[in-house]
């Protein structure tokens, strides 16, 4: 029996670390989550051309996606809150775009701010599941991912007042401080997490024969091929409610719903998956998907049945990310969370862009088709489950 389901019954809250964690991930979201409309926004006053604005909007996503393996090659051997404090202190350097007004300062400090970002979440990450193991990882990685959402929901009107009451160098000076105070707290009250990495580990070269493991890539290809419904949805259903009703009103309706769905889903996943095991919710949620692609397959042209399934298999996708976190922790040795979670990084900026590009395409054809190939995609996803929960367990699986 490993650790977690021999702690289950206690509080994730009373952890001093695990609360400090969530906080810590809390005040970083109300920073960064208003950080791409409200750069669209100054650039735009400031005159640039709207395909210079989305080069630089979409250059951080880049970025972090070039550096995300390498993210995790230091992770894995410096992994623990350092890491995410350097990470954290490097992604407040897209505040500093505020502060500019030459282009090339505004693309050097968006850039690096992207490659930041991308360091901060694969080292909180490891952070997570090391913090994590005295209490329930499945809760813990529920809360922190809705962290993520509600820091977005109290970001982005707290930017607009600063930036609307003063100015936009005043919303600098307060992602400055932002940065601060979360590397405060992480020092102050997080513990230190750091695992020594075998000797047998090279700190240079990737590590491939690991990589090559079939634990490894089943947990890249449900987090790739959940991550592809998910791009697509989330650019397809906004877009084909706003082609059927031609009201905006339907559209932000949606988006409300949708977030306020999709977090509680997250909670209950992973109370699901501390008290039974993670295969159950995750087999639960690619079904779900897989239906409602069918659904919106047949139902292409029907706002309920977009507004509806749109919402449901949504939430499955959000339910999949806390799982993520479970998957790692069940079948990743410690010393190699790090390094997964890059790659998981990695995965996931390359399936937004695919999923986008997918459903752009196929829609131009038949309305329905590309939510055919979502579910034909997460078939799949069922077999990479229920492989990986029936193979043999790692020996050196850290639990």
């Amino acid at each position: 029996m490993s650790v977690r389901q021999q702690n289950m019954g206690m509080a994730v809250w009373q952890t001093p670390g695990a609360a400090m964690l969530l906080v810590s991930q809390l005040l970083m979201s109300i920073r960064d989550m208003p950080l791409g409309s409200f750069l669209v926004v100054y650039l735009q006053a400031a005159q640039y051309a709207p395909s210079t604005i989305s080069q630089i909007v979409s250059g951080a996503q880049v970025a972090g996606m070039l550096v995300a393996v390498l993210a995790g090659r230091f992770a894995q051997r410096w992994q623990g809150k350092h890491l995410w404090m350097i990470g954290i202190a490097v992604a407040g350097i897209n505040g500093l775009v505020f502060a500019v007004d030459a282009w090339w300062w505004v693309v050097l400090c968006w850039l690096i701010g992207g490659a930041g970002a991308s360091l901060a979440s694969i080292s909180g990450s490891s952070v997570l599941t090391s913090v994590g193991k005295p209490t329930s990882i499945g809760v813990l990685s529920s809360l922190f991912v809705i962290c993520f959402t509600v820091g977005g929901v109290l970001g982005n009107p707290l930017a607009g007042w600063l930036i609307g009451t003063w100015s936009y160098a005043v919303y600098g000076a307060f992602l400055v401080s932002m940065t601060l105070l979360g590397i405060v707290l992480i020092q102050r009250f997080i513990p230190q997490t750091t695992t020594v990495v075998p000797s047998g580990i090279n700190n240079v070269r990737l590590d491939w024969s690991f990589m090559r493991q079939p634990t490894v890539y089943n947990i890249l290809a449900m987090r790739g091929l959940a991550t592809i419904n998910y791009g697509m949805i989330m650019v397809l259903i906004p877009l084909r409610l706003n082609e059927l009703t031609n009201d905006v009103y339907v559209v932000a309706v949606y988006g409300s719903v949708m977030l306020f769905v999709s977090s509680l889903t997250q909670y209950i996943v992973g109370r699901i998956a501390d008290r039974w095991g993670a295969l159950v919710p995750t087999l639960g949620a690619f079904s779900v998907m897989i239906v409602c692609g069918v659904l919106l397959a047949l139902g292409a042209s029907s706002v309920p049945v977009l507004f509806v399934c749109g919402v449901i298999s949504n939430a499955a996708a959000w339910g999949l990310l806390t799982l993520m976190y479970v998957w790692v922790s069940d079948w990743i040795a410690s010393e190699r969370h790090a390094l997964v979670f890059g790659w998981l990084h990695a995965v996931w900026n390359i399936s937004m862009i695919l999923g986008a590009l997918i459903g752009g395409a196929l829609v131009v054809i038949v309305a329905g088709l590309p939510f055919v190939v979502t579910g034909a995609l997460n078939l799949l996803s069922l077999g990479c489950a229920w492989w990986l929960y029936h193979l043999p367990r790692p020996s050196s699986e850290a639990q």
